[in-house]
């Protein structure tokens, strides 16, 4: 074996301090290099609403048959036959919704006959609150019917329902025959205005 000489050390330790400092810089970059960053999550979830109709609702508001006239707030079918004699007009906002709902109402027309006899919508009232008994919804409340949406339930939550009455007046001179128009109900997302 030969001899090294002055330029083989030379090598041999710039070999070892280049393998010295990679594995010091290597080593520093895990343990102390590390910076923390902070970074925002979003998520947005919409509104929505969800209404359902009781059986009796969904049926339809009857008044029966009257006899004798005038006639003065007379009962829908309905008003009082529930549990407590509680009406049995109502609508649930659903749990399949994740917000308050505002309830609207309103009447397409007046009541109208065949011969095209009317009975004004004025005349059409109704009254609403979100517990029913044989006090509530309450004939002292009552307000007629318009061609235009107006609240008739607000802040109604998930879950819960909004219960209804409703009234008829049929004048004295009022002609013979069957009556009828269409009520429409909608939900919009609480404080919005039921538009038209």
């Amino acid at each position: 074996m030969g001899s090294y000489n002055l330029f083989d050390y030379f090598l041999i330790i710039c070999f070892i301090v280049s393998i010295s400092l990679f594995l010091v810089s290597f080593n520093s970059n895990l343990t102390g290099k590390l910076t923390e960053e902070i970074i925002t999550s979003n998520v947005t979830i919409a509104k929505y609403l969800a209404i359902q109709f009781s059986d009796g609702l969904s049926s339809g508001i009857e008044f029966g048959t009257i006899h004798s006239l005038p006639a003065i707030d007379i009962n829908a079918t309905e008003n009082y036959n529930g549990n407590s004699s509680g009406t049995l007009y109502y609508i649930n906002v659903s749990n399949d919704g994740n917000t308050p709902v505002d309830l609207c109402i309103r009447g397409n027309a007046p009541l109208t006959s065949l011969g095209l006899d009317e009975i004004g919508l004025d005349n059409e009232t109704y009254a609403n609150a979100t517990s029913t008994d044989a006090l509530s919804p309450s004939l002292a409340n009552e307000v007629s019917l318009t061609n235009e949406y107006v609240k008739s339930g607000e802040g109604i939550t998930v879950g819960t329902e909004n219960y209804y009455r409703f009234w008829l007046d049929i004048p004295a001179s009022q002609p013979s025959g069957d009556y009828n128009n269409t009520l429409s109900f909608k939900g919009v997302q609480t404080t919005l205005s039921c538009g038209s």
